[in-house]
């Protein structure tokens, strides 16, 4: 499976994740690659009440997380690539001195967007069709990361986030799974009977 969220995740998404205004951006054409991407994301079990978690998904949720960085990785998915790449960001972070920025990370069926939590300044949007893979890191149990590939380059970029808790990683993981679900239940009903 794309996805390794575990069933501990499911008890603290909802408490975790709040209500917000969806800031994401639309996304691009459905390609069969997406489409068998999201059938392998979607494959991580949600929870039992993943039906009452679809009307404020659709808005989007929204997690505070510091952003940690960013590395080049080279397959869009795997658990050892993941894993290996978020070792190579928070040695990076480890290093610097500087302070991390403090962004507000939206998940809705559209994509990831992120914003700039003290000046409410538009960092990225990041269309699901360009997300293939999302984790929690086993060791570093309160990063959450994904993969997307570049808007500009096309080349494949990891990003990592330090959450507040070990549950506040995981639930942004298992939300990007409900956002995946959803957006391949909406793809699947506006291409039914084509």
């Amino acid at each position: 499976a794309l996805l390794r969220a575990g069933s501990s995740t499911a008890a603290g998404s909802s408490a975790a994740a709040a209500r917000c205004p969806n800031t994401a951006g639309g996304g691009h054409g459905a390609t069969g690659r997406w489409l068998m991407l999201l059938r392998d994301f979607v494959s991580a079990e949600l929870p039992e009440s993943w039906a009452d978690m679809q009307e404020p998904l659709l808005e989007g949720m929204c997690f505070t997380l510091k952003y940690l960085g960013m590395t080049l990785v080279e397959k869009p998915k795997g658990e050892d690539m993941a894993a290996a790449a978020i070792r190579r960001i928070v040695a990076t972070a480890r290093v610097g001195a500087r302070k991390f920025q403090k962004v507000i990370l939206t998940v809705s069926p559209r994509g990831i967007s992120l914003q700039d939590a003290d000046t409410k300044e538009m960092v990225e949007n990041i269309s699901i069709y360009r997300i293939s893979y999302c984790t929690t890191d086993k060791l570093q149990n309160k990063v959450f990361a994904y993969v997307a590939q570049s808007q500009e380059s096309g080349a494949l970029e990891c990003h990592a986030f330090l959450s507040p808790k070990k549950k506040i990683a995981q639930a942004v993981t298992l939300t990007v799974a409900q956002a995946f679900q959803m957006a391949l239940d909406l793809w699947e009903a506006a291409h039914a009977g084509r």
